[in-house]
C-alpha cells in the first residue's frame, strides 16, 4: 500500500493555482530609437492591467518622479499631493466615467502582479498633475509648439500635422511611451504618452474613426479651475467614443474644469477638414477650413479669450517665447512653405531656432523647438532651467488612415542633453541630476501596427 501525505498534496495543488498565469491582453512591439511602443486591448480593467504588467518597468518610476515634481514645482509635499486628488479628482472618475476608473485600477494591479508596487492613489495622481498646477500654483505650464495644415497650405492638399513639446525634462523623459489602443468600445487610436497615463498628457492621437489631433496649452490664465471633470477624462473619453470634430467640442466642453485651457488643432483625415479649438473656462473659440493652416504657441488666437480669460501681453511681442514663434510660424507656414508643407517640411520647421527679435537662429526660449536649458538670461523660468523640446511628432492623412507617423524621442533639431555635463555646468540644479536621465541624439522612427479592428 502505498501512503500520500494528503496535507503535501493539498498545497501543492493550492500554490499551482495561485500561481496560473494571468492572461496579458498586449505586448511590446518594440523599443527603438528611444520609443518603447506598445499594444494593449480588451475591456477597460483588461486594458489596464495589460498596461501596467507590460509597462511595469517605467511605472516604478512614476513615484519619484510624481514626488520630485510636486515639491519642485507646486511646493507640497506628496502625502498632501495625493491627499487632494483623492478628493478633487477620484470621486470624479469614479462617477462620471467608471469605466476609466477601472482602467486605472487595473493599471495599479497590472504593475503589482509585475512586482511593481504602486498605489491606486498614486495612479491617479500621476495622471492629474497637469489639471492640478491651477490648484496649488495658479500658474499652468506653458507647453509645445504645434501646426495642422491641410488643402492649398499643404504639397499634397491632404492633411499634415507637427508637434513639439515642450516641457521641463523631469516630465517629458517619462513620454516615450507609444500606445495603441483596441478598446471593446469605441474607436482604436494610438497616442503618444507616459506610463500609467489613460490620455495622451502630451495630447498627440490618431483615431480609426479618422480624427487626428494635438495642442499646446494657453498661458497667462486668470481664473481658478471650478473643476467640472478632468481634462485627461474629457479628451480620453473624445479619442474613444468622437466621431466627428463636433463631437471632440461637444465632449471636451460638457462640465469643462477650465483645468488645462489648450488650443486643440483636430483634424479630420475623412472629410479633408481641420479645425482650431480654443477652450478655456468659459470661453471656446472655434475654427474650420478645407483650406489653410492653424497653429500653436501657447498664446491664445482668439482675441476674446485672450482678453478676458488670460493675462496675456505676449501675442505679438517678439521679445517673448510666445510672440517670437508666432510671428516665425506665420512666416514659415503661411511663407515660406505655403503650399508646400510635407512631412520632410514639417520636421524642418519643428526643428527650427530662429529668434525674431535677435533676427538669427540661437538655442533658447524662443525658437519652435525650444531650448530652456541653454539660455542665461531669466525668463519666465530661471536661466539655464531644464526645459525644453523634448519629441517632435509629424503625420499626414495617407499615414494616419493606417494610425502611423514619424517620431522623434529627444529635441527636433537633435541637441543631445547628457545630465552629468549639465549638472556639472549648472550646479543649482543637482537635485534635478537624481532624477534627470540622458536623452540622445535618436533618430526619426515610423511608428507602426498592424493592428486589426474589431
Amino acid at each position: 500500500m502505498v501512503h500520500t501525505n494528503k496535507n503535501k498534496i493539498h498545497k501543492n495543488i493550492t500554490r499551482k493555482k495561485t500561481e496560473i498565469k494571468k492572461i496579458i491582453n498586449g505586448r511590446i512591439i518594440k523599443e527603438e530609437e528611444g520609443w518603447i511602443i506598445t499594444q494593449i486591448y480588451g475591456e477597460p480593467y483588461e486594458m489596464g492591467f495589460a498596461h501596467g504588467y507590460l509597462l511595469r518597468n517605467e511605472i516604478k518610476k512614476i513615484e519619484k518622479v510624481l514626488k520630485f515634481l510636486v515639491k519642485n514645482d507646486l511646493h507640497i509635499s506628496l502625502d498632501k499631493y495625493l491627499h487632494k486628488t483623492k478628493q478633487l479628482i477620484t470621486p470624479k472618475i469614479k462617477k462620471y466615467f467608471p469605466e476609466y476608473y477601472l482602467e486605472l485600477k487595473g493599471i495599479a494591479e497590472g504593475a503589482k502582479y509585475g512586482k511593481v508596487d504602486i498605489t491606486l492613489d498614486i495612479v491617479i495622481g500621476w495622471n492629474s498633475l497637469l489639471s492640478m498646477y491651477d490648484v496649488f500654483k495658479k500658474k499652468k505650464p506653458e507647453r509645445c509648439s504645434a501646426f495642422i495644415a491641410c488643402g492649398n497650405s499643404t504639397e499634397k492638399g491632404d492633411i499634415v500635422m507637427g508637434h513639439n513639446t515642450h516641457s521641463d525634462f523631469a516630465t517629458g523623459q517619462m513620454f516615450n511611451i507609444i500606445l495603441y489602443m483596441t478598446p471593446c468600445n469605441g474607436n482604436s487610436f494610438v497616442m503618444q504618452t507616459a506610463p500609467g497615463y489613460i490620455a495622451s498628457g502630451t495630447d498627440w492621437f490618431l483615431c480609426s474613426s479618422g480624427i487626428i489631433g494635438c495642442e499646446t496649452t494657453i498661458g497667462k490664465t486668470n481664473f481658478t479651475a471650478k473643476f467640472g471633470t478632468p481634462y485627461f477624462c474629457r479628451i480620453r473619453k473624445a479619442m474613444q467614443y468622437g466621431k466627428t470634430l463636433d463631437d471632440y467640442v461637444k465632449i471636451m466642453c460638457e462640465q469643462n474644469a477650465g483645468d488645462y485651457a489648450c488650443s486643440w488643432l483636430l483634424g479630420n483625415i475623412k472629410e479633408n477638414e481641420i479645425m482650431l479649438f480654443e477652450l478655456g473656462l468659459n470661453i471656446k473659440h472655434i475654427q474650420r477650413t478645407h483650406n489653410g493652416v492653424y497653429y500653436g504657441m501657447n498664446s491664445a488666437m482668439s482675441e476674446k479669450l485672450r482678453k478676458e480669460e488670460t493675462n496675456d501681453q505676449d501675442f505679438n511681442n517678439i521679445k517673448t517665447s510666445s510672440g517670437s514663434r508666432n510671428k516665425r510660424l506665420n512666416d514659415l507656414l503661411n511663407e515660406k512653405y505655403k503650399e508646400k508643407i510635407n512631412m520632410e517640411n514639417t520636421k524642418k520647421i519643428l526643428a527650427d531656432h530662429y529668434d525674431e527679435l535677435l533676427k538669427k537662429n540661437v538655442l533658447n526660449s524662443k525658437g519652435i523647438c525650444k531650448h530652456v536649458e541653454l539660455e542665461a538670461e531669466k525668463t519666465t523660468r530661471p536661466p539655464f532651467y531644464p526645459f525644453g523640446c523634448t519629441d517632435s511628432k509629424v503625420v499626414n492623412s495617407e499615414l494616419a488612415a493606417k494610425l502611423t507617423f514619424l517620431g522623434k524621442f529627444g529635441c527636433g533639431c537633435g541637441e543631445p542633453f547628457v545630465v552629468k555635463d549639465y549638472v556639472e555646468k549648472h550646479p543649482e540644479y543637482k537635485d534635478w541630476g537624481k532624477i534627470l536621465l540622458d536623452r540622445p541624439n535618436n533618430k526619426w522612427l515610423k511608428i507602426e501596427y498592424d493592428y486589426l479592428e474589431k
